[in-house]
């Protein structure tokens, strides 16, 4: 599948109230991936159609922005996938 056509942003959990989920791929708060930490989550969406709650002109400043690739790069990290071992 191709997804060179969505943009994918890590934003803080903080922020969650302020997503109009109508805007972006997901449906609610209970269906994002958050980290491991929880202080953030995972949303995408076309980049054609940049959700109004974003800014420069919305209410939420991305923590990170970028490609589907890119994004599946940084969730490699231990940030993203707990990568210890199972009890």
């Amino acid at each position: 599948m191709d997804y060179s056509s969505r943009t994918y942003s890590f934003i803080h959990t903080a922020d969650i109230g302020e997503v109009d989920f109508s805007q972006v791929m997901e449906t609610s708060a209970a269906t994002v991936r958050k980290s491991i930490d929880g202080t953030q989550f995972i949303l995408k969406w076309y980049t054609a159609d940049l959700p109004t709650f974003i800014t420069p002109s919305g209410s939420i400043t991305p923590v990170w922005e970028g490609t589907h690739e890119e994004c599946l790069t940084q969730l490699q990290s231990p940030f993203w996938t707990n990568t210890g071992s199972m009890p």
